[in-house]
């Protein structure tokens, strides 16, 4: 398997280093990180099997923000590969399929406790409650078009989607932090690249 990562972060990023590391345990395979400031909307990354979209310190609420990110967007239009939008990643898909982002007026920092409202494979093993790493000051407003709602919390109405009939998820918190005690986010990603190898051409 062939995974790609795209990362929003500003350069140098600590929590890219991070998230590279997790995938590329998790996948034991190729792991390549594209820049986002160097896409082209006209990339198809056909040699790929999976694309993670990392979060960012940047806000889309901010003016000309979103402007960076507009090829990214329209790749996500196009590809039928299977998609894993972490924080940021989720928001700018949930952007690529008509919805926007909005600001909670707070940082929300730690560990906290989500709910899964529908049952799937992303979620196997895990219970009905379990602990996630949520970092963001930014929430998605309304579900997608094409997309489900597959978990919310206190916090946020909606911390998971599912698209209806492609290989994509969006996921509002970090499962690429996870520790012994609190390892949800690690089976959340074992899981994604499990659903992942279904789809391999």
């Amino acid at each position: 398997m062939r995974t790609l990562i795209i990362d929003n972060y500003l350069p140098n990023s600590p929590q890219m280093e991070n998230l590279y590391n997790v995938v590329k345990d998790v996948t034991i395979h190729t792991v390549e990180v594209k820049d986002c400031s160097t896409m082209s909307s006209s990339e198809d990354f056909k040699l790929f099997d999976a694309i993670v979209l990392s979060g960012s310190q940047r806000k889309l609420v901010e003016p000309e923000v979103f402007e960076s990110y507009a090829n990214e967007v329209e790749f996500l239009r196009r590809t039928e590969k299977p998609v894993l939008g972490i924080c940021f990643g989720h928001q700018l898909l949930s952007i690529a399929f008509g919805e926007s982002v909005m600001p909670t007026g707070k940082m929300l920092e730690g560990y906290y406790m989500i709910r899964k409202i529908r049952n799937d494979e992303l979620f196997d093993g895990l219970g009905e409650k379990f602990l996630v790493m949520e970092s963001h000051e930014e929430i998605v407003q309304n579900v997608p078009y094409n997309f489900v709602n597959i978990a919310d919390s206190p916090n946020c109405a909606i911390e998971a989607i599912k698209h209806q009939v492609l290989p994509m998820y969006g996921v509002q918190f970090h499962p690429e932090r996870f520790d012994d005690k609190r390892p949800a986010g690690i089976v959340i990603l074992e899981n994604f690249f499990k659903l992942a190898t279904w789809y391999m051409k």
